[in-house]
């Protein structure tokens, strides 16, 4: 009876033992002793704090210095990209209000003239310009037929020795005046009829340029003859000087311009703006500027 007790005893205590042990990894399973913790995002320091932490250190260190020497010109490479990218933007949004005015002027023009043209104006492209050969004409043989009913004084005369050594103006400031080709037709050549009385030395000048001209023509190459091109973006009667291509653009209509070929100093190369012209003057006297004279004294020397 008493080895009976004893087995069903060690049974029970073999039973015990397994169980423990097989409950063990299901509680470890079941609840798991790990920790969550919340991740706050932290933003990185700017270029210029960091500049700022690093120049507060009294005794920096020779890598303190070299990052110091790379954060300053980094600051300053991004200052001039967004300076760059700033002006980019204004000469975009100059164009754009340049474009939009120029269309809603046609616009306009087209619904006074009662035309069905289309509404937007098509930009000039160097392979669909419609260009018009004009052959040179002496600009100043219709001056001189139209003057030549007037005698010219002996003592006007005198001008064609010396030269024009002051300023010669017939036409007053602000004077209005009926004319088909304007001052172009004069400068570049062009049939012009004007009701403005030219100086006395004006006309004399031009005379005797009529008869040189008539001993020996002056030939003008092909590329250099005034030309009729398409032309947009600009009111009429604006002129647009090309430096680098050494053009000149006389806005006629808001699609089409007279184009001159014309001589650019190098000063001028260097020029970018809008100007309003100032004086106009017949047979103006040009001199050179101290810097021509300077590097070239064989050529100005006698200015």
């Amino acid at each position: 009876m008493q080895l009976r007790s004893f087995i069903l005893l060690g049974f029970c205590a073999v039973f015990g033992m397994g169980s423990a042990a097989f409950a063990s990894p299901a509680n470890l399973a079941a609840s798991p002793s790990v920790e969550k913790t919340d991740a706050i995002p932290v933003a990185a320091k700017s270029d210029a704090s960091q500049l700022r932490l690093l120049k507060k250190k009294k005794n920096p260190t020779p890598d303190d210095l070299a990052q110091i020497e790379k954060l300053e010109a980094k600051i300053a490479a991004d200052k001039e990209a967004a300076k760059q990218k700033a002006l980019e933007a204004r000469k975009l949004a100059m164009r754009e209000a340049a474009k939009a005015k120029a269309d809603a002027a046609r616009q306009e023009w087209l619904s006074k003239k009662g035309s069905a043209a289309p509404a937007e104006v098509a930009d000039a492209k160097p392979g669909k310009k419609t260009v018009k050969i004009i052959e040179p004409l002496t600009p100043v043989a219709p001056i001189a037929s139209l003057q030549a009913e007037e005698p010219i004084p002996a003592e006007a005369m005198n001008i064609t020795a010396t030269g024009n050594n002051g300023e010669l103006r017939s036409e007053q400031p602000g004077q209005k005046r009926a004319s088909s080709g304007g001052l172009f037709a004069g400068l570049f050549g062009g049939s012009s009829v004007t009701s403005i009385n030219y100086l006395p030395e004006t006309r004399a000048l031009d005379s005797a340029l009529a008869k040189k001209d008539a001993k020996r023509p002056f030939k003008v190459k092909p590329e250099f003859v005034p030309q009729d091109v398409a032309f947009t973006g600009y009111e009429p009667g604006t002129i647009v000087i090309d430096t680098t291509a050494r053009r000149l653009y006389l806005v006629e209509s808001f699609s089409t311009a007279r184009r001159y070929a014309i001589a650019v100093g190098r000063e001028g190369l260097q020029f970018k703006g809008t100007v309003a012209v100032g004086d106009k003057q017949e047979w103006p006297r040009w001199i050179p500027t101290l810097d021509m004279q300077k590097r070239e004294p064989k050529h100005y020397g006698q200015y």
